[in-house]
């Protein structure tokens, strides 16, 4: 073999192992099934979020999302101010319209959404107030809810 082949072969290589380092696909393949398998068979996830700020609730449905993703049972739970990210008209003045849209992504993808039943009504809303989607959190939904689930609050 000339030099000139080596040069080729050697580069050919380089290249190989350069797009094989930096692709976008993992090179192990059974890694993120074996992950996909332990999240379908661990317990839920609740993210609860109690706040209205547009900051917190969109960090929170973020990870519930990715979770949600990734094959977790996810529920996010909506109380106190967090009310307003589950209703279709919030207050106006807090800015949580892409939040909202974010939220019904995550339902359409087979989140859990529940929202405190209590918490709705000192809010001024009613049932009917919810999205499409959001389950009213009665004492029975809570307590199924909550078995045997990891909770994350924000």
């Amino acid at each position: 073999m000339s030099y000139q082949n080596n040069c080729k072969y050697v580069l050919y290589i380089l290249a190989i192992a350069l797009l094989s380092l930096f692709s976008p696909e993992p090179p192990v393949y059974s890694q993120n099934e074996s992950a996909r398998t332990i999240a379908e068979n661990a317990d839920p996830i609740v993210y609860h979020l109690s706040s209205d700020d547009p900051w917190r609730a969109s960090i929170a449905l973020s990870d519930a999302t990715n979770l949600r993703s990734l094959g977790h049972n996810v529920t996010l739970m909506l109380s106190i101010e967090g009310v307003q990210v589950g209703v279709n008209n919030p207050h106006s003045f807090l800015a949580l319209g892409n939040v909202i849209n974010n939220v019904t992504d995550f339902i359409n993808a087979g989140g859990k959404l529940v929202v405190c039943e209590i918490c709705l009504e000192i809010a001024g809303y009613e049932k009917d107030d919810l999205i499409d989607g959001a389950i009213l959190g009665t004492p029975e939904v809570s307590s199924i809810m909550f078995t045997n689930a990891t909770v994350v609050d924000y």
